[in-house]
C-alpha cells in the first residue's frame, strides 16, 4: 500500500472528514483491520485564511513555504485537504519538488472531470465567498462546457459567516443546516450542487439536498485510495 500525503489543518474540522474517509475506503476494499497509510502535516491555518480576498502574495508565501517542509515528507502521492488553497498551488507547483511519480489529486479538476462524465450542463457552486467570487473554481468547470452558477451577493456573505463562525469550529446547528438546503432548494433548475468548501459536507448530505451532490473531498479521497492500493492483490 502506497502511503497518501494529507496537506491539512485547512481548516482542521475538515481534515478529519479527510482522515476518516481515506480509512473508511481502506477498510472497505481489504477488510481485516486495514488502514490507510497517511503522513499528515497540519498547519496553523489563521494567517493564511485571514488574507483572503486581502493579500494573495502573503497567502502565496505562507503556503509555498508550508509546502516546502510538508514535500520533505515521505508520501506517494497529495492531498490538499483545502478547495481555496488549489488556486495558490497552481501558482507556485513548479517552483517547488514536484515529482511526477507523486501525483496531486487536484480538487477542482477532479470535480470538473467528474461533472463532465456524469454529462451535467448546469451546477451550483456552493463555497467561501473568496472562492465562489475569484472566478478560478468556477473557470476550471466550465472549461468543461459546463454552466457554473453562484448565489446572490447577500447569500454568499450569509454562507460565508456561517463558515467563519460555525464551520471552522466544528459547529453544525439545524437551521444552518436548513438554510443551506434552502439555497439548493432555490436552484432547480441546476442539475447538481458542487460543495466547494471541505467544510460544507458538514452541512449538506443527501438528507437535504433536492439537488445530486458533488464533493470534492470525496472525488480526492476515492482517488487516493484507489492509486494507494493499485499494487495491491
Amino acid at each position: 500500500m502506497k502511503t497518501i500525503g494529507l496537506f491539512g489543518g485547512t481548516g482542521w474540522a475538515s481534515t478529519i472528514s479527510y482522515y476518516t474517509l481515506l480509512n473508511t475506503l481502506v477498510q472497505e476494499r481489504l477488510g481485516g483491520h486495514h488502514s490507510a497509510r497517511i503522513v499528515l502535516k497540519s498547519i496553523d491555518y489563521h494567517d493564511i485564511k485571514t488574507n483572503y480576498g486581502k493579500d494573495p502574495k502573503k497567502i502565496t508565501d505562507l503556503f509555498f513555504n508550508e509546502l516546502l517542509d510538508f514535500y520533505g515528507l515521505d508520501f506517494d502521492c497529495v492531498i490538499i485537504c483545502c478547495n481555496s488553497l488549489h488556486k495558490y498551488y497552481d501558482m507556485v507547483k513548479y517552483d517547488i519538488y514536484d515529482d511526477e511519480d507523486k501525483p496531486v489529486f487536484h480538487a477542482v479538476e477532479l470535480v470538473a472531470h467528474y461533472a463532465k462524465k456524469q454529462k451535467f450542463r448546469k451546477v451550483l457552486l456552493l463555497a467561501t465567498k473568496a472562492t465562489m467570487e475569484d472566478g478560478f473554481f468556477a473557470d476550471i468547470v466550465q472549461k468543461q462546457g459546463i454552466e457554473v452558477v453562484i448565489p446572490e451577493l447577500a447569500v454568499r456573505e450569509k454562507m460565508q459567516q456561517i463558515h467563519s463562525q460555525e464551520l471552522t469550529h466544528n459547529v453544525v446547528t439545524p437551521a444552518s443546516r436548513d438554510y443551506f438546503a434552502q439555497i439548493i432548494a432555490a436552484h432547480p433548475d441546476c442539475d447538481a450542487v458542487i460543495l466547494g468548501c471541505t467544510e460544507f459536507p458538514l452541512l449538506i448530505d443527501a438528507t437535504n439536498s433536492t439537488l445530486p451532490i458533488i464533493n470534492p473531498v470525496e472525488l480526492q479521497c476515492k482517488a487516493a485510495v484507489d492509486f494507494a492500493l493499485a499494487d495491491n492483490k
